[in-house]
C-alpha cells in the first residue's frame, strides 16, 4: 500500500495531481490518503506527526510524504527504509523522527530527474514516481548514504516536542509529547489541565489532556474547541509539570 502525507490541502490541484502520478504508475496498488493538512510548510512539527503515525503501516509499504518548502533548493530527495517501510520525501528534517524510533533504518539519496521536472512540484515529479516504483518493486538510480549525512539541523531537535504539531477539525491541540500520565498536569497559555480517559470522563465545557489514538499528549474541550479556549495554535508551547 501508498500512503499520501503532505500538507497540499484539500482545495487545488496539487493533492489529485501528485496522487493521479503515483496511481498511474503503480495502477494495482491501492493508495491511501493518510493526511493533506499536515502542518503547512513546517517538517519539523510535521516529523513528529508523521512518526506518531507509524503504527498503521505495515512491512512493504510505501509511505509519499511532502511538506517541503525548501522545493527546488540545494535539499535532497530521498528514501529511509525503516523498519520494513520506505518513506519518500526531501531531506528537510521530515524524517527525523522516524529515523531516530526505528530500530533498522537505511537511507539513499534520489539521484533519479526526469527531464523537464518542476522546480516548484517535486512530489508529483519526483517523489510520486519514486515511491510507485518502490511499491511495484522497480529500479530506479539511487546510492546510499551514512545516516549522519542527513538534514543536520533536526539532528538537534528533541525526542519529545513541547509543542502543539497539529490541530484537527474539532479545535483538539496535538502536541510533539508523548501521552502523559492523568495525574500529571501540562500548562498552555497559562492555562493549567489535569488528565482525563477520555471525553466523556469530564463535564461538558471542560478542558483536559489525554493520550490520544497515537500514542500523543492531546489537549481537548469537551464538546468545545480547545484552540479557541486556549488561543493556541500549531507552535504554541506546552509545559508537563
Amino acid at each position: 500500500m501508498i500512503f499520501v502525507f503532505s500538507d497540499f490541502g484539500v482545495n487545488g490541484p496539487y493533492s489529485g495531481t501528485m496522487r493521479s502520478v503515483v496511481m498511474r504508475h503503480a495502477p494495482d496498488v491501492p493508495v491511501c490518503d493518510l493526511m493533506c493538512d499536515a502542518p503547512d510548510r513546517n517538517p519539523k512539527a510535521a516529523s513528529y506527526l508523521l512518526a506518531a503515525l507509524c503504527r498503521e503501516f505495515q512491512e512493504g509499504d510505501v509511505v509519499l510524504a511532502v511538506v517541503d518548502p525548501g522545493v527546488g533548493s540545494a535539499r535532497k530527495g530521498v528514501v529511509v527504509e525503516a523498519d520494513g517501510v520506505s518513506f519518500v520525501g526531501p531531506d528537510n528534517g521530515l524524517f527525523e523522527m522516524v529515523i531516530r524510533r526505528a530500530k533498522n533504518v537505511k537511507l539513499k539519496v534520489i539521484d533519479w530527474m526526469p527531464d523537464g521536472a518542476s522546480a516548484s512540484f517535486h512530489g508529483r515529479d519526483i517523489f510520486g514516481p519514486v515511491a510507485s516504483w518502490l511499491a511495484t518493486n522497480q529500479e530506479f538510480e539511487a546510492h546510499g548514504i551514512p545516516l549522519d549525512q542527513r538534514f543536520g539541523l533536526a539532528k538537534e531537535w528533541p525526542d519529545e516536542l513541547a509543542e502543539v504539531i497539529y490541530v484537527d477539525p474539532y479545535g483538539n491541540l496535538m502536541t510533539g509529547l508523548f501521552a502523559r500520565s492523568k495525574d500529571e498536569k501540562i500548562t498552555i497559555n497559562k492555562h493549567v489541565l489535569s488528565g482525563a480517559r477520555t471525553f466523556s470522563d469530564v463535564p461538558s465545557g471542560t478542558a483536559f489532556h489525554y493520550g490520544n489514538s497515537v500514542g500523543l499528549c492531546e489537549v481537548a474541550v469537551n464538546c468545545g474547541h480547545a484552540d479557541q479556549m486556549m488561543g493556541a495554535a500549531i507552535g504554541t508551547r506546552v509545559d508537563a509539570n
